[in-house]
C-alpha cells in the first residue's frame, strides 16, 4: 500500500474533442480520488518541448503508473509509430520490454471494434488490462483506483511459518483432516458454507474409522488413546474458525456431534450386516466424543459465547441407544457423557505406580496429558466438565433425563475457590450470564439457580472424596445480585 499520493501520467491520442474531453473526465475522477494526474492539457506549458515531456513522464522514476488510454486512434498510431504517439510508444515499448517494473504500465480500453475486441497497440496485446468501456466503467475504475494505491480488492495472505506437524511421525490419516481444516480457515466470513464445515466433518469421521478395532488389546487402546489427541487438537483447531465465521455456532456444533456420535457408535460404518457386537469396540470413539464436547465448552466458556453455550445444552440430540440396531431416541446433551469401561476397568489394572489408583484414569489423561495452551489447559477442562454437571437441572431438561445427569468426571481436577459463580454476586455478571440459561430477567435466572444443588451421588464410587460442588455452594441464594 502506497503511504504518500500516487503520481499518474496519462498517454492518449488525440481522436477528437470527444475523446479528448472523456480522457480528461477521466483525469478528473482521479484528481477526486486523490492522485495527481500529469496531463499534456494541464502540465504542458507554451514553450515546452512535448517530446521531452512525454519521456519524463514515462521514464520518471516518481511516476507510479503510466495509464495508456487505448481507443482506435491510439492503436492505429502507435503501431505505425505516427506523431506524439508514435514517440511516446517508442519510448513505452523500451521501458516496458526493459524495465523491471512492468507493472508501472497499465493499458485502459476505451473502445472496442465491431467485434468486440478491444483496440490495443500490438505491443501490449499480451498484457492485462482495465476495461473502461460501457457498464464495465465503475467497476473497473475501482479496480484501477485500487492498483494505483496498491490495495487490491483480493491480498496475498501474510506468509506463515512452516507447519510443526511436516516434521513430525504423525499418522498418514492427519493429513486430509489438516487440509479441510485449512480449507475452512482461509474462507471468508461471507463465503463460509455449511458445506464446507460438513466436508470437514465427513473427513474427520473418515479419519477416525482406523481406530475401530475388532478386539480389545490394552496396550494398542492406550496407544490409540494417545494418537487421538492430535486428531482432537485439529478439531480444536477448526472449532476456532467455525466460532469466529459461521452464524449459529452452538447450533451448527449440536448437529456435529450428533453425527458424529451416530456414525461412530454403529457398527455398520465399520463391519456391514453385523448383527451382535462387543460395546467396548466403540469405548474409543464415545471417549473421544466425550472429550471433544468438554472441549467445546472449554473454548465457548473461555470466550464467553454463553448463547452458544445454550444452544448447545438445551438441544434435543436423537442418539443411537446401541451400536447395533436402529434403536434411535430423544435425549439431552447428557448422552454424550461416557464412562470408559476399558480405561478404568481393563487399562488401569494394567498400569503401575500411582496411575494404577487414580480415581479417574479419563481425568488424569485429560487434565494431565491431553492440555492444548493457551486456552485447554487441565483445570479449564475440569471446570468446563464440572460446568457441564452443575447447570444441568437449571436447563430444565428433566424430560429427557433418562437414568442420570451429566457426572463431572474430572471434578477432583478443577480449581475449588475460583469457580465462576462466586461473581453472582454482581448484578451486572447475572445478566451476561443469564444467556445460558435462555432467560431474560435475573428473577427468572434465579429460578433456574435455586435447581443447581448438590447431588451427593455425584462422587466417586471409590475413596472418601466429597461430592461435586454444584452452583449453590459456591454462592448463597439470598447473596445472588445484591452488587452493581
Amino acid at each position: 500500500m502506497l503511504d504518500r499520493i500516487p503520481q499518474v501520467f496519462i498517454s492518449y491520442s488525440w481522436t477528437n474533442e470527444l475523446f479528448k474531453q472523456s480522457v480528461e473526465e477521466l483525469a478528473q475522477k482521479l484528481m477526486h480520488d486523490g492522485v495527481n494526474v500529469k496531463l499534456d492539457i494541464w502540465d504542458l506549458k507554451d514553450g515546452q518541448d512535448k517530446y521531452m515531456f512525454m519521456e519524463e513522464c514515462v521514464t520518471n522514476s516518481d511516476i507510479d503508473k503510466v495509464l495508456i488510454i487505448c481507443d482506435k486512434g491510439y492503436a492505429s498510431k502507435a503501431d505505425k509509430r505516427q506523431g506524439g504517439v508514435g514517440t511516446e510508444t517508442a519510448i513505452i515499448s523500451a521501458e516496458v520490454y526493459q524495465n523491471a517494473r512492468q507493472e508501472k504500465f497499465i493499458p485502459v480500453i476505451m473502445e472496442r471494434d465491431e467485434n468486440g475486441d478491444p483496440y490495443m497497440p500490438a505491443y501490449l496485446k499480451s498484457r492485462i488490462y482495465k476495461d473502461l468501456t460501457g457498464d464495465n466503467y465503475e467497476k473497473e475504475y475501482e479496480s484501477l483506483l485500487r492498483n494505483i494505491y496498491e490495495k487490491p480488492a483480493r491480498r496475498k495472505p501474510e506468509l506463515g511459518s512452516r507447519p510443526k506437524w511436516l516434521d513430525e511421525e504423525a499418522p498418514a490419516g492427519l493429513y486430509p483432516v489438516k487440509e479441510a481444516e485449512l480449507r475452512v480457515a482461509g474462507i471468508s466470513v461471507n463465503r463460509l458454507k455449511s458445506t464446507t464445515l460438513q466436508e470437514f466433518i465427513d473427513v474427520y469421521i473418515e479419519a477416525l474409522n482406523p481406530f475401530f478395532r475388532k478386539t480389545i488389546d490394552e496396550n494398542t487402546y492406550l496407544e490409540d488413546f494417545v494418537s487421538l489427541k492430535e486428531y482432537r487438537n485439529i478439531f480444536l483447531d477448526y472449532l476456532k474458525q467455525v466460532a469466529l465465521k459461521a452464524d449459529c455456532f452452538g447450533e451448527s456444533m449440536a448437529d456435529t456431534f450428533e453425527k458424529m456420535y451416530n456414525t461412530l457408535y454403529n457398527v455398520q460404518t465399520f463391519v456391514p450386516n453385523a448383527f451382535s457386537v462387543n460395546p467396548d469396540l466403540f469405548d474409543i470413539f464415545r471417549v473421544h466424543i466425550w472429550e471433544l464436547f468438554v472441549c467445546t465448552v472449554t473454548y465457548m466458556l473461555h470466550a464467553e459465547l454463553y448463547s452458544d453455550i445454550n444452544k448447545l445444552l438445551v438441544h434435543t440430540y436423537f442418539l443411537r441407544m446401541s451400536p447395533v440396531g436402529s434403536d434411535i431416541r430423544p435425549v439431552s446433551y447428557n448422552g454424550f457423557y461416557h464412562y470408559s469401561n476399558v480405561l478404568e476397568e481393563k487399562v488401569k489394572p494394567t498400569l503401575s505406580g500411582e496411575l494404577k489408583n487414580k480415581l479417574t484414569l479419563t481425568g488424569h489423561y485429560l487434565c494431565n496429558e491431553r492440555e492444548y495452551l493457551p486456552i485447554y489447559s487441565g483445570k479449564k477442562l475440569a471446570e468446563a466438565d464440572l460446568f457441564l454437571h452443575q447447570v444441568y437441572n437449571g436447563l430444565g431438561l428433566e424430560e429427557l433425563t433418562s437414568y442420570f445427569t451429566w457426572f463431572p468426571i474430572c471434578y477432583i481436577y478443577a480449581e475449588e475457590y475460583s469457580s465462576m459463580w462466586v461473581k453472582l454476586r454482581s448484578k451486572r455478571f447475572c445478566e451476561k450470564i443469564m444467556l445460558i440459561f435462555g432467560v431474560d430477567t435475573v428473577e427468572k435466572l434465579k429460578g433456574c439457580l435455586v435447581k443447581c444443588i448438590q447431588d451427593k451421588n455425584a462422587r466417586y464410587r471409590q475413596g472418601f472424596v466429597l461430592p461435586a460442588r454444584a452452583i449453590l455452594d459456591c454462592i448463597k441464594e439470598n447473596e445472588i445480585a445484591t452488587l452493581p
